[in-house]
């Protein structure tokens, strides 16, 4: 073989090595805590995502019984809460499913809450929401 067709064999076979690879992703850190709606437990399952808006990170954990764990790319993290009801609606004379949000927006799509993610933990977060 000649040095080019080497060489060439030689580039495709890093970019293999590096696309099967990928981009290294970020340590995650070990996360749990508690929703409480109106002072108690979320009774309802629902989701808790940790985003980084500018990255577009996002880690999800489902919430059951009012607790949720998982794990969380380390920083301050914008924090959304759902809960999900699935319903039978008339729509134009056709039924159809529509899915409603039990959490207000301000926890969710218009968000204040937040959480720093730390190496070091312990990332334990108690989250207190209210319907009204």
């Amino acid at each position: 073989m000649n040095r080019t067709v080497k060489l060439l064999l030689t580039i495709l076979v890093c970019l293999s090595v590096a696309c099967q690879n990928g981009p290294a992703q970020p340590k995650k850190h070990a996360v749990s805590g508690t929703v409480t709606l109106d002072g108690k437990p979320l009774s309802e399952t629902g989701m808790i995502y940790f985003k980084t808006i500018a990255t577009g990170d996002i880690d999800a954990m489902e919430i059951k019984d009012g607790k949720f764990s998982g794990s969380a790319i380390p920083g301050e993290r914008r924090v959304e809460i759902v809960v999900y009801r699935v319903t039978m609606q008339d729509l134009n004379g056709m039924k159809g499913e529509v899915k409603e949000n039990l959490i207000p927006p301000r926890y969710n799509s218009e968000t204040t809450l937040t959480a720093k993610v730390t190496p070091e933990g312990p990332n334990q977060f108690s989250f207190e929401l209210t319907s009204k």
